[in-house]
């Protein structure tokens, strides 16, 4: 497969990848308001956690869109851009002080298209 294909892939799979993590959190918005609303919790804490995972939704918003503008031209291998992605995330998620655990979720997903794009681990 040419490289920019193989680029374009890896970019497509993990905003594939970030927007499924998107709707999971979304799911689970859902299965609180479910709870909230059979009186398994309270609205206090259905609330708390409605703005945790309404911050880690517009977390993700945002890598996408960070995804998005990545021009796969300026490389020359796919290490080298997802080397790139990967610091990117890292600066975004250390910059806006996204969530810890939204941090290790995005983290394997990127390491799930990785092993798929390059047949190998990160490292």
């Amino acid at each position: 497969m040419p490289l920019q294909a193989l680029l374009h892939k890896f970019i497509s799979l993990l905003r594939i990848e970030l927007e499924e993590l998107e709707q999971d959190i979304c799911d689970l918005l859902e299965l609180w308001q479910r709870r909230k609303d059979s009186h398994e919790i309270t609205n206090y804490v259905y609330l708390e956690n409605k703005g945790l995972l309404l911050n880690e939704v517009g977390c993700v918003k945002e890598l996408l869109g960070n995804i998005a503008a990545v021009d796969t031209s300026r490389y020359d291998s796919v290490e080298q851009m997802i080397s790139d992605v990967d610091n990117m995330i890292d600066k975004r998620i250390r910059e806006c002080a996204f969530p810890e655990v939204l941090h290790s979720l995005v983290k394997r997903r990127l390491e799930k298209v990785r092993q798929y794009i390059t047949g190998s681990p990160l490292t």
